[in-house]
């Protein structure tokens, strides 16, 4: 039977491209998946970026937030690119918006970076 099958591929009996598409019908359902997976960790990423964009606007002079380390403070200024924060008595520090790690509610409540 396998001479059989040999021949007549020889001959020309496939058609051409024949063995070929059943190696790309095959790759597009994996194609597809890889893009809805693209596609669900894109917006993913997008939607943490504007929720954390969100939170960094609205901080005013004196809200209480915790930046790098763990560190809170009480904002004194806000600058274009930074906030003054004030983690102590008359210890002011500058810090880069993107430093401040979240945002302490009026009951205690962290409003952290996810």
């Amino acid at each position: 039977m396998y001479n059989f099958i040999t021949i007549a591929a020889a001959d020309g009996a496939c058609p051409a491209g024949a063995q070929g598409a059943g190696g790309m019908i095959s790759l597009v359902p994996m194609i597809v998946i890889f893009a809805v997976m693209f596609y669900f960790m894109y917006r993913s990423q997008k939607k943490q970026a504007r929720k954390r964009q969100e939170m960094i606007d609205k901080i005013v002079k004196g809200s209480d937030v915790i930046i790098g380390g763990g560190i809170y403070g009480t904002v004194v200024s806000v600058k274009d690119k930074t906030f003054i924060v004030e983690i102590a008595d008359k210890v002011n520090i500058e810090v880069t918006k993107g430093g401040v790690n979240g945002t302490i509610g009026a009951g205690g409540d962290v409003a952290a970076n996810e």
